[in-house]
């Protein structure tokens, strides 16, 4: 790839890749942009599955490091930074929270959460659902991760946490991070962002403190390692692995419940099967639609419209040579927009997954390989359970082939215009 064309990269993670000049190169191409490591970019599903594949060879935690501020924000010593057995351990260690069975458990405080929720919400006028699914989001992580803490407590994580994410999503840090591929990785200074974590941990470690004194249990998350075999952390790394659900799930959440909301708005289709299923109370009809307008709204608007790995070593995957510190590109959005890969790959069509879920080969809403995100069970499930919640109180109004199209100057794929819509009583 030219570098003088280097802006064109953009193209290739906002809805409409086929229209990208790139696509012109094929499945797989080279770029070397000046001051950062030489990128194999491909969406060939063979080099992309031989990539997940390779896991001794390669790091996702280099990528995050080097092109973002993840590292900053996380620390470097979380799970997605982990690579190789340290990473195995890890994920074995807090994998148990999010399997199937542990999941079901948070059906009632999630749909508890939208019945506190919604009566605030405008009734027969626009507005911003993003900014609802945040609130959403917070309310079931809280929940989910620290259960039935004492109620002064809990206030006092929620205020934490706001100012704690506030700092994250501010102009100044924002600045920072625009700086850091450009620093070889480093980013600079933010003393905001560091006083607001210093201000959850606090909260969070009294809370532990709490816990190993009295015993206290329950089924959160929190619950699953304190005093059990699986608190191998000190009291700072699991309140630091605490802090990291939180975080690592709020934003994804809330973007994935309004791109719903947006899609189901703009389809009338889409809406009305939905409304028939809420209104005759056929909640397994309901459920099961869905879970495929779910699955179909992530593939069209995935939080995360790429992924990537950086080479360890000097190695081979798919037969190209990829020589140590070069990165690997996966550029999801383009698989997903592919017709190779599903017909009619633009349209807005939750059927394709009814009866069928996503088949992960192809569906890469939540990355690919050992890295695939630890939550995504529970994801799928919070949305389904949050809008059936939704539904049974309110209807969305249809704009017939209107959809929001997404904010520029973003990373992921966000609403531009935060998920506008307009909710009526049902």
């Amino acid at each position: 790839m030219r570098t003088r064309d280097l802006t064109q990269l953009g193209g290739l993670i906002r809805p409409g890749t086929h229209r990208s000049p790139l696509a012109t190169l094929g499945e797989r191409f080279v770029v070397s942009p000046p001051g950062l490591p030489t990128m194999l970019v491909t969406h060939d599903m063979d080099d992309v599955w031989a990539l997940f594949a390779a896991r001794e060879d390669f790091s996702l935690g280099r990528v995050l490091s080097r092109l973002s501020s993840h590292d900053v924000v996380f620390g470097t010593e979380t799970l997605i930074f982990l690579d190789g057995d340290e990473h195995r351990r890890e994920r074995r260690l807090f994998a148990p929270a999010f399997h199937h069975q542990a999941v079901l458990k948070y059906e009632n405080l999630i749909t508890d959460v939208v019945d506190r929720i919604l009566p605030g919400w405008p009734v027969g006028r626009p507005f911003e659902f993003l900014r609802a699914g945040y609130d959403l989001a917070i309310g079931v992580l809280l929940g989910v991760v620290f259960g039935d803490t004492p109620p002064d407590r809990l206030d006092r994580l929620r205020q934490a946490v706001a100012r704690w994410f506030g700092a994250i999503e501010s102009r100044g840090f924002l600045a920072a991070t625009m700086l850091t591929p450009f620093l070889g990785g480093y980013t600079p200074p933010y003393p905001p962002l560091r006083r607001s974590e210093a201000g959850v941990d606090e909260v969070i470690l009294a809370e532990i403190a709490d816990r190993r004194a009295t015993g206290r249990t329950g089924t959160d998350v929190l619950s699953r390692y304190v005093g059990t075999e699986s608190d191998r952390h000190d009291d700072p790394g699991l309140a630091r692995n605490m802090r990291g659900i939180l975080l690592g799930a709020y934003e994804t959440t809330a973007i994935t419940l309004g791109w719903i909301a947006a899609l189901l708005a703009g389809h009338p289709e889409a809406m009305a099967e939905v409304d028939a299923a809420a209104d005759s109370g056929d909640l397994d009809r309901l459920d099961t639609y869905l879970d495929a307008v779910v699955a179909e709204a992530m593939r069209l608007r995935p939080a995360s419209p790429f992924t990537g790995r950086r080479a360890v070593r000097d190695t081979v995957i798919n037969g190209v040579e990829i020589p140590r510190d070069a990165m690997v590109i996966v550029p999801i959005l383009v698989i997903h927009e592919s017709p190779r890969h599903y017909p009619d790959p633009l349209a807005f069509r939750p059927e394709r997954f009814l009866g069928e879920p996503p088949q992960n080969r192809t569906w890469l809403a939540f990355g690919g390989g050992p890295h695939r995100c630890l939550g995504a069970q529970f994801a799928l499930f919070e949305a389904r359970v949050m809008f059936r919640a939704v539904l049974r109180h309110r209807r969305i109004e249809v704009t017939p082939g209107y959809v929001e199209p997404p904010r520029r100057l973003h990373t992921g794929i966000s609403p531009a215009h935060n998920a506008r819509i307009t909710l009526h009583r049902r």
